[in-house]
């Protein structure tokens, strides 16, 4: 019979997993790693994660979880539209200048490193930068129906074009350790949505 989760001690497991996949990558990370920051035996490790795989997915909704509470939250409201994208990359830039231009997103980070290597854990990803899609496209939309923007405007290529140039934004910042490609893309997104404002 097998023993019961311990959930104080999963959660610790999660939280260093992902502290240690996103300061090192996914693969730059051992389960030994894991268990030695969680403090954990790597027989308790294994119990809980029989795989790393097993493990990286669990952290990957352990990260997306979180990331769907903050989207919902910024899309959720009827603030201006381009304020409230233009202070998505506000809120990006100072992320990045606390962290030294270091680390990024960690969900762009683990497409990067790991979608062309896993299909289970790209899957997962790929569901997530729907739903982020999803949630903007929509948000736009209810502006569109306001009559906030132009005839032509298209909510859903709108949206999905800011996500991948705010990613991009990140890798450019962590390449270049510079605060710039955030700063620049956020006035480019901006201009680009004043050029539809009805």
């Amino acid at each position: 019979m097998s023993r019961r989760p311990n959930a104080h001690m999963r959660e610790r497991i999660l939280k260093s997993a992902y502290e240690l996949f996103y300061k090192n990558g996914f693969k730059g990370v051992s389960m030994d790693d894991v268990a030695s920051a969680a403090g954990v035996k790597k027989a308790n490790l294994f119990h809980y994660y029989p795989t790393k795989e097993a493990l990286g997915l669990a952290v990957l909704s352990h990260g997306v979880n979180g990331q769907k509470e903050m989207v919902m939250s910024r899309f959720s409201h009827e603030k201006d539209p381009i304020k409230t994208l233009e202070e998505m990359f506000v809120d990006a830039a100072s992320r990045m200048q606390k962290n030294g231009c270091c680390r990024g997103c960690f969900i762009g980070n683990f497409a990067q490193e790991l979608s062309d290597q896993n299909e289970k854990l790209r899957k997962k990803i790929s569901e997530y930068f729907h739903f982020w899609t999803q949630q903007v496209a929509d948000y736009l939309e209810r502006w569109q129906m306001k009559g906030y923007f132009k005839k032509g405007f298209e909510p859903r290529e709108a949206a999905e074009g800011i996500l991948a140039s705010f990613e991009g934004a990140f890798l450019f910042c962590k390449a270049n350790k510079q605060l710039n490609p955030i700063h620049n893309t956020k006035k480019m997104v901006g201009s680009y949505l004043k050029g539809f404002r009805a």
